[in-house]
């Protein structure tokens, strides 16, 4: 640094002197030597300035060699940050191995084991085996998951729905285009309500699944509990949810969504064919073009529209308002016809099959594109071996959050009760 700084000192030394000469020649002051110098003496200042510069790049060089060779003099710390998982290891969350060590962490109630085993900073992560076969059975267990859009959300927000598009209009040559904007009128905040649920696994069934190496089956149990218990559970909400507190089902009564066929307090069992059709044709074809469009219907629904027949027919015999599919691919379980006057439709467990309350849906069209469900996280869990101690049992509770919002009424219409 030392002939660094002797090399400073001299180029600064020099600038100032020129400086006051250039004053003194000129009268002017210092900073104009840049602007009204002459040629020689504006040359002179700039390979100072240059220099001035060559010097500061060889100290900061210089400074920055020395702290390196200071870090490397230092002893070597081996981090303590968790490396990643090799797969097949017992750190694998994909491994039987890991779903093991988490099986036995919690019959023993080894925190500092699930610490390790731990995904994130505050619970045991479950076997990924696990976390795939709840998600699996949660999709197969809630009809509005697999017929409508579902996004993962990282927070609360609100999303703004348009409303209006810009006006295109026919004009002539030459004449004005006037100007319009799309309109934006309603906004949807979407805040993930909590879903959680309990299982209680006695110490017993536990050190039975490990001893005779029977993980896969005990987690498929626990699986199957928990993803039917939250399906069943957020399932109704995303049929009938007042969207207050809970999620809004598209469903509901009182949801907004214009009721093409108001039976005026009268039973289901008086809907007719028409009636059907007439739910469908009223979505705009630009709804009822895509491939999510689709009826939602009661299982009483269902049983009802079987038996209805078209009035008028080319066979000269009654047929009934739904034909048999070409292949078992599209058709329900049983052999039933996937389709209703040709459109595809799913029968929700939750969706109103009885009474005769007005405003209760009976039966829905729309294109499910725009019934979204947001997902906050996605399976997450906690080990309690405490609060069930006294009869050796230890809970699992798994909880998922998720919001979900009919994103377009116009795309869907309904028959009321």
């Amino acid at each position: 640094m030392s002939d660094e700084l002797n090399d400073l000192q001299q180029i600064t030394h020099e600038y100032r002197k020129s400086l006051a000469a250039y004053e003194a020649r000129t009268g002017r002051a210092p900073q104009t030597v840049e602007h009204r110098g002459s040629g020689e003496e504006r040359e002179k200042f700039a390979k100072m300035d240059a220099d001035l510069d060559a010097v500061e790049m060889r100290a900061q060089l210089a400074a920055t060699q020395a702290r390196l060779a200071k870090l490397e003099s230092q002893p070597t710390l081996e981090s303590r940050a968790s490396k990643p998982a090799v797969a097949g290891s017992p750190n694998d969350p994909d491994s039987a191995a890991y779903a093991f060590r988490w099986l036995r962490a919690s019959v023993h109630g080894d925190h500092a084991e699930l610490r390790a085993l731990s995904l994130s900073s505050s619970n045991a992560g479950i076997p990924t085996d696990m976390e795939r076969r709840i998600i699996n059975r949660l999709r197969e267990a809630n009809i509005m998951r697999q017929i409508s859009v579902v996004s993962n959300v990282d927070s609360k927000r609100t999303i703004t729905v348009e409303n209006a598009l810009p006006t295109t209009n026919l004009i002539s040559e030459a004449n004005t285009v006037t100007a319009s904007d799309p309109s934006f009128s309603t906004a949807i905040s979407i805040v993930p309500y909590k879903y959680a649920t309990r299982v209680t696994m006695s110490q017993e069934f536990i050190e039975d699944a490990i001893g005779n190496n029977g993980i896969g089956s005990a987690l498929d149990y626990v699986a199957d509990k928990c993803a039917l218990s939250i399906a069943l559970k957020t399932e109704e909400a995303f049929t009938v949810g007042t969207g207050s507190s809970q999620p809004e089902g598209v469903a509901r009564n009182g949801s907004g969504i214009t009721a093409a066929v108001d039976l005026g307090g009268s039973a289901l069992t008086t809907a007719t064919a028409d009636n059907i059709l007439d739910v469908a044709y009223s979505v705009s074809p630009a709804y009822r073009n895509s491939p999510r469009f689709r009826y939602l219907i009661s299982d009483a629904m269902l049983r009802h529209i079987r038996k209805l027949k078209n009035t008028v027919t080319t066979s000269g015999q009654l047929e009934y308002i739904w034909t048999p599919g070409t292949s078992t691919v599209n058709q329900a379980v049983g052999g039933l016809p996937a389709t209703i006057f040709g459109f595809p439709y799913s029968v929700g467990q939750y969706v109103v099959g009885s009474g005769t309350t007005n405003g209760d849906v009976f039966l829905m069209a729309g294109d499910f594109n725009y019934f979204e469900i947001f997902d906050r996280t996605g399976i997450t869990s906690m080990v309690d071996p405490y609060s069930n101690s006294s009869t050796h049992s230890t809970n699992l509770i798994f909880y998922t959050r998720t919001d979900s919002h009919i994103m377009l009424p116009e795309a869907f219409r309904t028959m009321t009760c």
